[in-house]
C-alpha cells in the first residue's frame, strides 16, 4: 500500500503466496524469498509490517504443534524481509490492530459470523479495497458443486491488509 496516496487509492497490490501444497520449511521459504525478490524488482519498498504470531492457546484453535511451526515460519519469513528489503520488520498483534482500525469483533456470534468472516467484511468495505477483485473459486464437488465462493487466500489478504492499514495509521 501507498501510504503518500489519498484514502480510496493507496491500494497498490494484494495477493497470497501459496504455499500450503509444499511439505518443506525450506522450498516454502525459498518460494517466499523468490516473491519478496519480485516484489522489490517491482516496487520501492519503504515500511515491512507483519502480523506477530499467536503468543497463547485458545481452547478448539491451534495445539502447540501448529503453534510452534507457526511462529518458526513467521521467523523465517520476517528473516527473509529484512534481509530482502534491508528494512526493519515492524511486528504488530492482530487484535491491538483490529482494533486500532476501528474493527469490532462480534464475538457472541462466532458460530455463525467467524471472526475471518468478519474482518474481511470490514476490509471488503474500506475503502482502499473498493475496487479490489477478491480471488474467487467455483466448488467441484460436494453438496455446494458449482457455487462461487471466496477463494481461502481472501483471509489471509484481509489479515494483511489490517495489518498495513495499521501500520499506515501508526506513521501518520
Amino acid at each position: 500500500m501507498n501510504s503518500d496516496a489519498p484514502l480510496g487509492h493507496r491500494l497498490i497490490e494484494a495477493d497470497g503466496i501459496i504455499i500450503s501444497h509444499i511439505k518443506d520449511t525450506y522450498t516454502k521459504g525459498r518460494v517466499v524469498r523468490d516473491q519478496f525478490r519480485e516484489l522489490l524488482d517491482t516496487y520501492a519498498i519503504d515500511v515491512i509490517a507483519v502480523e506477530e504470531s499467536l503468543q497463547a492457546f485458545r481452547r478448539g484453535l491451534s495445539s502447540a504443534k501448529t503453534l510452534s511451526t507457526l511462529s518458526r515460519f513467521n521467523g523465517i519469513v520476517c528473516f527473509i524481509a529484512q534481509d530482502e528489503f534491508e528494512k526493519e520488520v515492524n511486528m504488530l498483534g492482530v487484535v491491538a490492530s483490529r482494533k486500532s482500525v476501528g474493527i469490532k469483533i462480534d464475538r457472541k456470534n462466532k458460530k455463525e459470523n467467524p471472526i475471518k468472516e468478519q474482518v474481511l467484511d470490514w476490509v471488503k468495505k474500506h475503502p482502499d479495497f473498493k475496487d479490489f477483485s477478491w480471488p474467487m473459486k467455483t466448488l467441484a464437488s460436494g453438496p455446494r458443486k458449482g457455487q462461487t465462493i471466496y477463494d481461502k487466500q481472501c483471509y489471509d489478504i484481509a489479515d494483511a491488509a489490517v495489518i498495513c492499514i495499521c501500520q499506515m495509521q501508526l506513521e501518520q
